[in-house]
């Protein structure tokens, strides 16, 4: 009878956190389809891309939503936006994101690149490296977006 009781109690608490994750991961994916929607507007109505190709979200002094692109010329291009602002650059004079990928790669090749997003703060830009190390600690690297140069680097240990 106790066993019966034990595995009921079990089975419930089983079903109470499937359903509480459910809803978490569905409210999140609908956060981010919100985000999604939002940023598709502004960029219909704030700036000349045509064809998007990647949002992202920069997280800085200020945060942006990353827009890369094409305009109607086919040209690549970048903007960052919020609800006031938009800021467009031609992505094709920018250095590659993939040509900072491999050189990051190849100057920590023990870490592991989480995420490579294009930064702005004021009249800066950059890409924005985000990496692990062995150890836990994440490394943020800024190059500038033009020329490919460390502008900064930082590192946050695991708390």
């Amino acid at each position: 009878m106790v066993v019966r009781w034990i595995i009921g109690i079990i089975a419930a608490l089983l079903v109470f956190v499937v359903g509480w994750a459910y809803h978490l991961a569905s409210s999140v994916i609908q956060e981010r389809n919100d985000f999604e929607s939002q940023v598709r507007q502004w960029v219909s109505k704030r700036t000349t891309i045509q064809e998007i190709e990647e949002i992202d979200e920069y997280r800085g002094k200020q945060s942006y939503a990353v827009v890369t692109g094409k305009n109607q010329a086919g040209t690549p291009v970048i903007a960052w936006l919020t609800e006031e602002h938009a800021v467009m650059d031609r992505l094709d004079l920018a250095v590659p994101k993939k040509s900072v990928e491999e050189a990051v790669k190849k100057s920590y090749p023990q870490s592991q690149i989480t995420r490579i997003v294009p930064g702005m703060d004021g009249e800066q830009r950059f890409w924005e490296v985000t990496m692990e190390d062995q150890d836990g600690r994440f490394h943020y690297l800024h190059f500038n977006l033009y020329t490919g140069e460390l502008l900064t680097s930082y590192v946050l240990s695991p708390a």
